[in-house]
């Protein structure tokens, strides 16, 4: 074959059937193969798996091939075009963590692309490969569909709920990625300076002070919460894997109102159009998708401007959009927060305060980088200044949940609701600020921190509050909610009611996404906390306005002062962007802290660590470009 041929179409079709295969199909079905959640967090089926799995590795190609049929006589040229594209990406992928400037990476992918299109058309040898590989894209397909958690996603998904008739309404609030400690002041109570709406929920209810999550991440968590059982290897957070659950168990004789985008716990049945159309959750996983082989194909120099996908499993452009706010609470769920003549029970998972973070107390979204954060697996940076910052957003953005929680409280006691209803508040998991640690995934060195969340229960015609110092576990939900309006759970729960009389003392459990569980006397791991909670205060104090957290570290106690030092920092760069905050970040050699100046005032105060400073000011206080000293070393 000379240049200036291209192969008959069929066998064209074939050759970019198998290059797509290996470029792009493969690698994304063996990453998401083996991570099932991806699947299961949008509520897809085994039949919408099954569908995606054949349009990805199909269709392109398809396409492409159609592209050519229609090039006439510069067919060749245009099949020599696809070809080395498709090399170019899977070589890209093949060297990208092989280190250096990711535009240099591309560069040789784009060399070797064009090298392998010249081979493809000068070389029967390289046609006659691709031929032989054939069969190759439906082995990627059977690893998939049979071979990887997909093939443990459900086809149907009956309902069978119970009904019996509860006593009195219920509305469960679960906000996500909230430890214990980011609430608590230096006497171990709730901060009502900074968190006044957690504070009076704390007053008014039993508030569970040693309550522990059973799992690290969202989707064995909140499982957990709704059915009252340790969670088990394999799981999905769908009603396949679940059907004993608190939906099923009052769904027959009660009223549901569900906000959920993160679990599908709720049958279609009972909750009708929780889970969105087919084509819905088939634009959205297209979405994700592209998202993900962003992610998987780019240097990680180079994809900077591509959405997260550390913080969930689906929606990563909505996510991403300037228009998405996590605390914003559907209407007609809000509406609904009333008095009804039939039982009622109304279920609310917030995204708050869960990263990303970059809302401040009031719900102002700002749009500054973030100092480098978590790695591979959920590492953190080994520079500890820069997890500081991490930290500081979260709290910031914790003052927003709170911000939240305040509306809810509003609307529940303006429509009496409130006083009738069993109230239950509480977080799937924690997270960790550690530097060098991982941020989510448990470990020996972050349980305390990963462990603890909050857990309020305020019951029905009651609002005098108590602490209650005993062990409780998110799995004591459910048979806390059956006690309390009188409807007994019909399955084995691992949990017990929280209404009941609990025995001091006992071990904590928890379990790794993976299967893995870590069992630690709870006197041992209360101990850890505390420890956990002292660190936190050095860095942050307590019992003042959230607006002191703008300064961080051992020197924040001169914010507001007058600034008469000069030692400057000559290495400082700034956000220039439009926004509430601005960062400053840069170098500071043989110093403890920076202080970020306006008008003779310090405004913002940060650690300095390895030589290295970020800072978060407000920015309304600048009339100039902020001025940034060193203090102490």
């Amino acid at each position: 074959m000379t240049e200036r041929q291209a192969p008959p179409l069929r066998l064209a079709g074939l050759h970019l059937l198998v290059l797509w295969s290996f470029a792009v199909a493969q690698p994304l079905l063996d990453l998401l193969g083996r991570n099932g959640e991806f699947f299961a967090a949008r509520g897809s089926t085994r039949w919408d798996a099954v569908v995606f799995a054949l349009v990805l590795v199909f269709v392109p190609p398809a396409l492409l091939l159609g592209i050519e049929w229609l090039a006439g006589p510069v067919r060749w040229a245009v099949h020599a075009l696809f070809v080395a594209g498709l090399v170019a990406l899977f070589v890209l992928q093949a060297i990208r963590g092989a280190g250096g400037p990711g535009t240099l990476l591309l560069f040789g992918a784009a060399i070797a692309g064009l090298v392998g299109a010249w081979l493809y058309l000068r070389w029967r040898g390289a046609r006659l490969v691709l031929t032989v590989l054939a069969p190759a894209p439906l082995l990627f397909l059977a690893l998939f569909l049979f071979n990887s958690d997909v093939s443990r996603l459900s086809v149907a998904s009956d309902a069978h709920a119970a009904a019996e008739r509860p006593r009195a309404p219920v509305v469960l609030i679960a906000f996500d990625e909230l430890p214990l400690n980011s609430l608590l002041d230096a006497r171990g109570k709730i901060d009502a300076k900074r968190f006044p709406h957690f504070s009076q929920l704390a007053s008014e209810s039993r508030w569970f002070s040693r309550a522990t999550t059973v799992a690290e991440g969202t989707t064995h968590a909140v499982p957990a919460i709704l059915t009252g059982r340790l969670p088990r290897t394999g799981e999905f957070p769908t009603y396949a894997d679940h059907r004993q659950n608190l939906f099923t168990l009052l769904g027959g004789a009660t009223t549901l109102h569900v906000d959920d985008d993160e679990t599908h716990l709720c049958p279609p049945a009972l909750c009708p159009g929780l889970e969105g159309s087919l084509g819905n959750r088939a634009g959205t996983l297209a979405e994700d998708t592209g998202v993900v082989y962003l992610h998987q194909l780019l240097p990680d120099d180079l994809n900077g401007w591509i959405p997260s996908i550390a913080n969930g499993w689906d929606n990563f452009l909505h996510d991403a959009s300037a228009h998405h706010d996590p605390g914003r609470i559907d209407p007609g769920f809000l509406a609904s927060l009333r008095p009804q003549e039939r039982p009622s029970l109304w279920y609310l998972h917030l995204m708050l305060p869960h990263s990303p973070w970059r809302y401040l107390p009031s719900g102002a979204r700002y749009n500054v980088p973030s100092a480098p954060a978590w790695g591979p697996d959920e590492v953190w940076n080994s520079n500890q200044a820069a997890v500081d910052q991490s930290w500081q957003r979260h709290l910031l953005q914790l003052g927003y949940a709170d911000r939240v929680l305040g509306r809810l409280l509003a609307r529940l006691q303006a429509t009496g609701l409130y006083d009738r209803a069993l109230v239950i508040v509480t977080a799937d998991h924690g997270v960790s600020f550690r530097a060098g640690e991982k941020r989510r995934p448990l470990s020996p060195a972050n349980l305390e921190d990963i462990a603890y969340v909050p857990l309020f229960v305020k019951l029905p015609g009651r609002k005098r509050g108590s602490e209650v110092q005993t062990l409780a576990r998110t799995i004591d939900i459910v048979p806390t909610i059956a006690e309390a309006v009188g409807v007994p759970v019909p399955w084995r729960v691992d949990g017990r009611s929280l209404l009941a009389t609990r025995p001091a003392g006992g071990d904590v459990i928890l379990s790794k996404d993976r299967g893995r569980r870590f069992t630690i006397p709870a006197a041992a791991l209360e101990a850890r906390r505390e420890a956990a909670l002292r660190r936190q205060l050095q860095l942050f104090g307590s019992d003042q306005p959230l607006s002191t957290l703008f300064a961080v570290g051992p020197d924040r106690g001169r914010l507001g002062q007058s600034f008469d030092e000069r030692r400057g920092v000559k290495s400082a760069n700034w956000s220039r962007g439009p926004g509430p905050i601005l960062q400053v970040s840069g170098r500071a050699s043989h110093a403890r802290s920076v202080a970020v100046v306006a008008d003779d005032r310090i405004v913002a105060v940060a650690p300095v660590a390895q030589g290295r400073f970020w800072v978060l000011a407000p920015r309304k206080v600048f009339r100039q470009a902020p001025r940034v000293y060193a203090i102490g070393g």
